[in-house]
């Protein structure tokens, strides 16, 4: 009885949580056919390059990943061979649900795109050549222009505000689009770089946030000692 009596004091008591009670998993990894649907949704609808509509995916829509994580793996899936989306469907994939979600994210992303095009170059062989056709086209590229362009804008947003994290994002830019130098050249050089250089910051960072703590906690003993 004194057992019983003292479970039920302890479950009642405001400190001891509620048995029934559980807390959601607010990050429950999505499954392989929520990967093949995501992914899929992207290829389907990803018109004048999927990048923009993966990162809205993703990010915006699925809330897998953040703007900062988002932005921390496009370099990874641009040094890795293969398209860009692909290699972030695989790496997406194996994070959340191993080879088989990896799998799953690659041939959702590529199932519509594959039946499409293979309807489209038929088409195109028959009527490519209209003026219809060519004003088609034509009209595609300010859109996809823009979409790049928006895409850019928003990983930049993810991006830490600190000089040198704009000071790299700058060379990258300049080293490949102002001189035309290869992609693995200009990541080569400077991805150590900037690296080491969030490295050294990162250390630097808990330093500097403890001493003051610690000058103001001993400010504190010292205030009361004199009370």
């Amino acid at each position: 009885m004194t057992f019983l009596a003292s479970d039920t004091s302890d479950a009642s008591s405001p400190e001891s949580p509620a048995p029934d009670t559980v807390t959601p998993n607010p990050t429950e990894p999505p499954t392989c056919w929520d990967l093949a649907l995501a992914f899929g949704t992207i290829g389907a609808t990803g018109f004048g390059g999927v990048l923009p509509w993966a990162r809205r995916m993703v990010v915006d829509q699925r809330r897998w990943l953040t703007d900062r994580e988002f932005a921390e793996l496009l370099p990874l899936a641009q040094l890795l061979p293969g398209p860009n989306v692909a290699n972030i469907a695989t790496v997406l994939g194996r994070r959340f649900r191993g080879p088989r979600g990896a799998a799953s994210a690659v041939a959702g992303l590529y199932f519509c795109p594959t039946v499409v095009i293979i309807l489209i170059g038929y088409a195109y062989a028959q009527w490519g050549q209209t003026p219809l056709v060519q004003h088609l086209l034509s009209g595609l590229m300010p859109a996809a222009t823009g979409l790049v362009i928006a895409t850019s804008v928003r990983l930049l947003g993810g991006l830490e505000r600190h000089w040198t994290t704009l000071g790299f994002a700058a060379a990258t830019f300049v080293g490949s689009f102002v001189f035309g130098l290869p992609l693995l050249l200009v990541l080569g050089v400077l991805g150590p770089c900037a690296i080491l250089t969030a490295y050294r910051r990162g250390r630097s960072q808990p330093r500097d946030g403890h001493d003051p703590q610690g000058q103001s906690g001993q400010n504190g003993k010292t205030g009361e000692k004199g009370q």
